[in-house]
């Protein structure tokens, strides 16, 4: 396997992911501005990112959002994620914000109508890995393991992102017992109902986890249907149109219409002015200094030292 070369290591963040998982963890005690805005969404996300720029040190990174438009999967299945619970108020406005705070810093973001993030993720690092870059994903979206490769990672956060798994192929196969290509046909048979993917009625975890430990793949499952027999047979054969509308809706696009400059993703050019006025009206003041820090080490990392 060929080892991961950092700087030519594309690190693609699953924004929207990282703005509930801040906005959430601040659920009991919110921040709250003089003038009774809640921030909570900006000051943790904006910790998150930093905490990823000092550690990782990416060359290219890109920050990957979803644009709220209707997706093709809206089309082909109307309750997919109709089981969501509505936006909370407070977040809402912290969303734009956000992105103005990414664009200060000259990261690029990544969106398309039509797409989730996922798909653009998934496109991103497909041409990524096409140019010849490493991609490192950075996300606690469980959907994501399905892109993991010889050439992509996922980097997991468990808590915060004080607590990370890096999953490559064996490390997912040693943690969650499965392959990165038996993710989706796992949830075309179990379903999933954080986005309200049916699946197969009546097929449970342990079931879906021995037909495919045999047989691999969805289309190899139905090959078999006598071998399986019994009320397996009877459960899948009535579940059929379900379980491949399923895999559609669970299968992540690698194909999806985005064109992305990767020297653009290296571009390094904060405008610092920008960023320390979003920080004053955001009462974000230690935030700016804290990545007026990162700004002296990153020059120092792509120019060296030079005073």
């Amino acid at each position: 396997m060929e080892k991961f070369d950092n700087k030519k290591t594309v690190y693609l963040i699953d924004t929207y992911n990282l703005i509930f998982r801040a906005f959430f963890s601040f659920a009991q005690k919110p921040l709250i501005t003089s003038y009774k805005m809640n921030v909570s969404a900006i000051y943790g996300f904006m910790n998150m990112l930093l905490k990823i720029l000092n550690d990782y040190e990416p060359t290219y990174i890109a920050c990957v959002q979803d644009t709220g438009e209707k997706t093709f999967r809206e089309e082909i299945y109307e309750h997919y994620k109709a089981n969501r619970p509505e936006c909370p108020p407070d977040l809402i406005p912290q969303f734009d914000i956000i992105s103005s705070f990414i664009d200060s810093l000259s990261i690029k973001r990544l969106y398309k109508p039509g797409l989730e993030a996922d798909d653009v993720i998934g496109t991103a690092a497909r041409i990524a890995n096409e140019k010849g870059y490493f991609v490192k994903i950075i996300s606690s979206d469980r959907d994501l393991f399905q892109l993991i490769s010889d050439k992509t990672r996922v980097i997991c956060l468990k808590k915060g992102i004080s607590e990370i798994i890096e999953y490559d192929r064996e490390a997912l196969k040693a943690d969650l017992g499965v392959l990165p290509e038996q993710i989706v046909p796992y949830k075309a048979l179990v379903g999933d109902p954080s986005d309200n993917i049916p699946g197969v009625r009546g097929i449970g975890p342990k079931a879906a986890e021995e037909l495919l430990s045999k047989y691999k793949t969805l289309d190899a499952i139905y090959e078999n249907l006598p071998a399986i027999g019994g009320r397996r047979q009877q459960l899948l054969e009535a579940g059929r149109e379900s379980a491949y509308l399923s895999l559609d809706l669970a299968r992540i696009r690698l194909d999806g219409d985005l064109e992305i400059d990767i020297d653009r993703l290296a571009n390094f050019n904060p405008a610092v002015d920008k960023l320390h006025d979003l920080c004053v009206q955001y009462e974000q003041k230690k935030m700016f200094d804290r990545y007026n820090l990162h700004f002296e080490k990153r020059s120092e990392f792509f120019y060296g030292d030079t005073r």
